[in-house]
């Protein structure tokens, strides 16, 4: 019918080139989703601050991975589970990138698995600390330095939307970042700062190193999802990438399930 948008143009597609002269921050990537995601960011124009806290040689990777592909990264180290090292982040982030920030990914995290009676109290404080309490204080310090306008992007987890036993604890606190993706989207609105939380279901990562010499336990990851397949860090990164960028620009306040169609 003459006259009417296509529907590429009502959903909106990522340009390349964006995201030039943005700075985009993103936690936790020496590898994996971090790791992809800062690629895809980069392909389209953002500076890449990549963050790491003990695998500097894949942080190192990372950033040559991002200028093979045509961008700029540099790299910082802390520890992001106290205020002290995310001050410390902070304090590298404003030296090596001028303290000016566009884009923030809270991809930093843990995961382990206990059931409810032998989980010890440490497990329960680590996932507390990675998966929740370093979330709110990256991005409280990351507000001081943010441009308005701007985009945050937490991921998140199918867990923390699911029953989840014996990984129940891991559940819980990314179920806590779903609740502060949508209480920051309220909060920040008045500076037009989007929130937005993806949700990935299995995906082919290290964390599921442990599982790979069994037939049986990577069936059932493709299993669980409608597409048949386990998902790749690229097929999250680029739902990261177009919540990163004014494509999204009417979305705040949502956690995207990137699962190839779990609980279908």
């Amino acid at each position: 019918m003459a006259g009417l948008p296509s529907v590429g143009s009502l959903l909106g597609e990522v340009e390349m080139g964006v995201l030039d002269g943005k700075v985009a921050l993103v936690t936790g990537a020496s590898g994996g989703i971090g790791r992809q995601v800062a690629i895809a960011l980069a392909q389209n124009g953002a500076r890449i601050v990549a963050h790491y806290s003990s695998r500097r040689e894949g942080a190192e990777r990372t950033a040559a991975d991002v200028r093979q592909a045509g961008g700029d990264a540099v790299i910082v180290q802390a520890d992001l589970s106290h205020a002290d090292g995310v001050a410390h982040l902070y304090e590298q982030f404003d030296q090596q990138a001028g303290g000016r920030l566009d884009i923030l990914i809270n991809n930093a995290g843990a995961g382990r698995s206990s059931p409810i009676t032998t989980i010890d109290e440490e497990e329960i404080d680590s996932m507390y600390r990675v998966n929740f309490k370093s979330p709110i204080l990256v991005t409280q310090q990351a507000l001081n330095r943010f441009n308005d306008g701007g985009a945050i992007v937490n991921i998140s987890s199918m867990s923390g939307l699911m029953a989840q036993p014996p990984g129940f604890a891991y559940a819980m606190s990314k179920a806590a970042v779903n609740s502060f993706t949508v209480s920051m989207a309220v909060e920040l609105a008045p500076r037009k700062i989007r929130v937005n939380a993806v949700a990935p279901g299995p995906v082919d990562t290290d964390l599921i190193n442990g599982y790979r010499e069994s037939d049986e336990a990577m069936q059932m990851f493709r299993s669980m999802a409608a597409l048949g397949r386990i998902g790749t860090p690229d097929d999250i990164a680029q739902i990261v990438l177009f919540l990163a960028s004014p494509a999204s620009g009417w979305l705040t306040g949502q956690v995207i399930q990137a699962s190839g169609g779990m609980r279908l």
